[in-house]
């Protein structure tokens, strides 16, 4: 049956077939065609001429195809012997020609194609005299005569193509004068005058084209009564006046003239380097007071606690807002806190229904979790224990939430630090003290939650009492508030610890960490690798590649004394060292051809990519400045227009000599932004936390992060920063973007992505322009928009024309140096197998390195030398 079915369906795909046969088409025809697309019916829809072989000859072949609707020539050779065979495209609906040597008599070809709907005739050396074989195309919507002769009498010719919506002038000769024959053009959406003869004057005449929106006259010296003719446009949503030397005042008064236009110019001081205060001063020092006692004894007393220090802490210790309880999305049993306690506002509010003011001891959180009441959670502290006292105490004095003059966590204070064991059983005490922003100190060890990392080697009680198990290094973590602090707990698993470690030299600082390390564990390192071993290991991890029988055969017949250095600065300078750790820090980037669909040239994008980074590899740029062109990159600066940006990018990809590289020092790669998989601002900022930062924000995005000092508003307030910057066009962008895919056939013909990418490689192979998306920043808004770096000061980012380069600023203010840790640990974990950190990618403060101090030297020292990635290597 399977069988009967198939044949079928190919019974039925023959028969299509046979009744649409695809036109045949030579094949020396075929080989000067740089693109060719059928119509449904088999013939010839779509053919492109821009190879080098193309000539009038070539143009002979064009009557074979009568049912054409797209056609470019775009060919040096082309003049009017070979134009005047268009003439027999009837159903000919764009016709874009550029660079051809074809004359303004060549367009009598075009008087009869009445069906013709887009035409460019770009970079021709037509003049006014092509005027009236321009008139006749009465069904015209876009017409460009950018980079011609033409003037203001092709203005008046033109001026009768009443279907017209957009008209591109750019570098020709119209002047003012011509201006008030386009009055006629009632569907006039955009027009296009840059680098031409006007000064403005005579502008305020386009006040009656209701339909225009976008108007671009970037390149002309405006004058003081053209800029006033210009405050009568109304209509428009968007407004280029790149390079026309407006000053401020200028400015101004087309900004409050036409309040609901967006105005494209060049900045003042465009280029400079925002800066701005990031964290908030911090007060003079208070003056430090004495610990105040714990909890448990002021209790017998007359206290009063405090919301956000005893009360929330307190909760939190007892699971009360813990994710299986309260603290779910959904809460229990009617009642819902902050996960971790995050929110004190809304734990408050919370709480009030499960408080008798006038009855403290009949209050509901007093009573449940002693199950004196029917409670899901079970019994959490007994009747009459200081616990409950704590809560009744509260409520008595009138169980007050957070004021708004509230002192701010500032750290906690573990002690001792560090804990050494050296037997089983062995218990040491913590001693917990919480300092705050007005000086106040208290001992909160009954208030904070102990977690040991490995409680096969540790255990601790909720009073903080840690016992030794086994032989091992792991921590004990604290929480309490926003505070989170690791202590280490070492014990050695053998007897060569402390003097009784042998003597192991330490050429180098790393060394000496190491050993120190070691020497509390009591693990003798193993002894120097061979020569042989050395080779191999050294050069799979800085070329990737392994080292011939010769070159091991040299290296361990050499008898130098600093062959080992001499190796390692040799490989650095290696060419294989660029291409493998290129390859590394894209991977890192993510650089990824698969992410970059959007920029429907995602190969050529991920190449540029790669050769962007290549380059800054070889020249051993440090890596702050790598990561400050990722994250602060636009595709194109304030003072450059689109249609400039497009030639720019396209240049970059021409095949063979090129006037400039991509890779250029100095040059943005936006290519970052592009990326699918961060399309919404909070997939940006978790690519940022994880690329550029080590960290994993996800926890953040919905409730305070369990391991870390991230809440869910600081996250909110974070992601702000990445809101602005917009992926795909600029709003000065969108009508040329538009109209020029449909000169290049999209989407009549182009209509699938496949078709629209294999047209724009073999056009931009070309060096010639194609509709490139962007990344540019989107202008501020006109409501406060406040955001703020942990732990710093708020910022409204309408006061800010970038907030890139505030993202820039903090990677390198930031106090954790979160940026070089990150970096140093992922190199490290490339060399060893396991970052100092693992994973290398969740760096928290939960999770501590296993040398501490070993990390806190190579972070520091690797800012200290500029972040010279060599340096790190060596």
């Amino acid at each position: 049956m399977r069988h009967l079915l198939l044949l079928l369906i190919l019974s039925a795909i023959s028969s299509v077939v046979a009744q649409n046969p695809k036109t045949e088409v030579p094949l020396e025809f075929r080989r000067q065609v740089t693109n060719l697309q059928y119509n449904k019916d088999g013939t010839v829809g779509l053919i492109r001429l821009s190879k080098p072989v193309v000539t009038d000859a070539t143009l002979e072949q064009l009557p074979e195809y009568p049912h054409l609707e797209y056609l470019a020539v775009v060919a040096p050779q082309v003049s009017d012997v070979g134009f005047h065979h268009v003439a027999s495209l009837k159903k000919l609906k764009t016709l874009f020609v550029s660079e051809t040597r074809i004359s303004s008599a060549a367009l009598n070809a075009l008087e009869h194609m009445r069906g013709l709907t887009h035409l460019s005739l770009a970079a021709t050396p037509i003049d006014d005299s092509a005027g009236g074989s321009l008139e006749h195309l009465s069904a015209l919507q876009v017409l460009s005569l950018e980079e011609t002769k033409v003037g203001d009498q092709t203005v008046c010719s033109v001026a009768r193509l009443i279907n017209l919506e957009c008209l591109f002038l750019d570098e020709t000769l119209v002047t003012d004068d011509g201006l008030i024959a386009l009055t006629s053009l009632q569907k006039l959406q955009t027009l296009s005058l840059n680098e031409t003869g006007i000064t403005g004057v005579g502008l305020d005449a386009l006040v009656s084209l209701e339909s225009l929106t976008h108007l671009s006259i970037s390149g002309n010296k405006l004058t003081a009564e053209g800029v006033k003719a210009l405050t009568q446009l109304k209509q428009l949503k968007v407004l280029e006046v790149y390079h026309c030397g407006l000053t401020p005042d200028a400015l101004k008064a087309l900004q409050q003239a036409l309040p609901d236009t967006q105005i494209f110019f060049q900045a003042t001081g465009a280029g400079d380097r925002e800066s701005i205060a990031l964290f908030a001063k911090q007060n003079a020092t208070a003056a430090v007071k004495s610990v105040l006692p714990d909890v448990r004894t002021r209790l017998e007393q007359d206290f009063t606690p405090d919301f956000q220090r005893h009360v929330i802490p307190l909760l939190g210790r007892l699971g009360c807002n813990g994710r299986s309880c309260h603290g779910s999305f959904q809460g229990r049993g009617g009642f819902r806190l902050s996960m971790f306690g995050y929110d004190f506002s809304a734990d408050h509010t919370a709480l009030r229904d499960r408080v008798n003011l006038q009855q403290p001891r009949q209050s509901l959180i007093v009573n449940k979790p002693t199950s004196e009441k029917e409670h899901e959670g079970g019994l959490r502290f007994a009747k009459g224990s200081w616990q409950q006292a704590t809560l009744i105490r509260w409520i008595k004095g009138g169980a007050n939430g957070l004021p708004e003059s509230a002192p701010t966590f500032v750290r906690l204070e573990i002690s001792p630090s560090e804990i050494e064991f050296h037997s089983d059983n062995q218990t040491a005490q913590l001693k917990v003290v919480s300092v705050w922003s007005n000086g106040l100190r208290e001992d909160v060890t009954s208030l904070a939650r102990f977690e040991p990392l490995d409680d096969a080697l540790a255990s601790v009680t909720e009073e903080g009492r840690v016992t030794s198990i086994r032989p091992g290094a792991t921590h004990i973590v604290v929480y309490y508030d926003n505070g989170v602090v690791p202590v280490p707990v070492i014990r050695p698993v053998s007897e060569q610890s402390g003097a009784a470690f042998p003597d192991i030299p330490a050429p180098t600082e790393i060394d000496r960490l190491v050993n120190r390390r070691l020497q509390q564990l009591g693990v003798v390192p193993t002894d120097l690798c061979t020569d042989s071993e050395f080779l191999r290991r050294a050069s799979l991890d800085l070329i990737g590649t392994l080292p011939t029988p010769d070159q091991i055969r040299q290296f361990v017949d050499d008898s130098s004394e600093d062959k080992r250095q001499q190796l390692i600065d040799d490989l650095l300078e290696h060419p294989a060292y660029v291409r493998w750790w290129t390859t590394r820090l894209c991977d890192l980037t993510g650089s990824n051809a698969g992410y970059l669909g959007s920029t429907e040239m995602a190969s050529v994008v991920a190449a540029q990519w790669r050769d962007w980074m290549q380059h800054r590899v070889e020249k051993n740029i440090g890596w702050h400045k790598i990561v400050e062109g990722i994250i602060t990159s636009k595709s194109r600066p304030d003072t450059e227009s689109y249609r400039d940006y497009i030639a720019r990018q396209s240049g970059f990809t021409k095949r063979g000599k090129r006037d400039a590289e991509f890779s250029a020092l100095g040059n943005p790669m936006p290519h970052y932004w592009y990326r699918d998989n961060i399309t919404v601002p909070s997939d940006k900022a978790l690519s940022f936390g994880y690329i550029f930062m080590g960290t994993r924000l996800d926890c953040a995005q919905c409730h305070k992060h369990p391991f870390d000092q991230w809440s869910q508003h600081d996250f909110e307030q974070f992601t702000q920063f990445f809101t602005r910057i917009g992926r795909g066009l600029a709003p000065d962008a969108m009508p040329r973007n538009q109209r020029y895919r449909e000169l290049l056939g999209v989407p009549g013909k182009l209509n699938t992505a496949a078709l629209r990418r294999q047209s724009y490689l073999r056009i931009a192979a070309e060096g010639r322009a194609i509709p490139w998306n962007e990344i540019y920043i989107k202008p501020p808004g006109n409501s406060p928009q406040l955001a703020r770096f942990p732990g710093g000061a708020e910022i409204d980012l309408n006061d800010v024309q970038d907030p890139t380069l505030l993202l820039a600023q903090w990677l390198i203010e930031e106090p954790h140096r979160s940026m070089a840790r990150a970096f140093v640990n992922r190199i490290w974990s490339v060399y060893f197998g396991k970052g100092i950190v693992a994973p290398t990618d969740d760096l928290n403060l939960a999770n501590p390195p296993s040398n501490a101090p070993l990390l806190e030297y190579l972070t520091s020292s690797f800012v200290k030398h500029n972040y010279d990635m060599k340096w790190l290597h060596r």
